[in-house]
């Protein structure tokens, strides 16, 4: 299993205990992402995934945030709010789906069906 180096670490505890008020854990995530790239028109799967996220049409979301992830060149920092961003969704869509939310389940079905392909 590979290790991150201590910063990268840091960051993601950092990232994960930080929070906005009444804002969700989602929408911190993608407020985090617009940060972390500053000039996003340059990766177009981004720009989807942020739409796609704001609209709650999470499954796109999380797709495009997968492609966004495939850019080469992407920072640390970039890859870690990419990465954070798509497990503040899935998270959401875990919790709605325990509270029996049946969309929700289903969304967590659709996300697994494109990453297993």
């Amino acid at each position: 299993m590979k290790s991150f180096p201590p910063i990268l670490a840091g960051l993601l505890v950092l990232g994960a205990l930080s929070g906005c008020g009444q804002k969700t854990k989602v929408e911190v995530s993608v407020s985090q992402l617009e940060k972390a790239f500053p000039d996003g028109n340059a990766n177009p799967s981004l720009q989807i995934a942020i739409a796609a996220t704001r609209n709650h049409d999470f499954v796109s979301g999380v797709v495009a945030l997968s492609s966004a992830k495939q850019v080469p060149g992407l920072t640390a920092e970039q890859l870690m709010a990419v990465e954070q961003a798509s497990r503040s969704i899935t998270t959401e869509l875990a919790r709605r789906a325990d509270s029996g939310d049946a969309a929700a389940r289903a969304d967590l079905q659709r996300i697994e069906r494109t990453r297993s392909q």
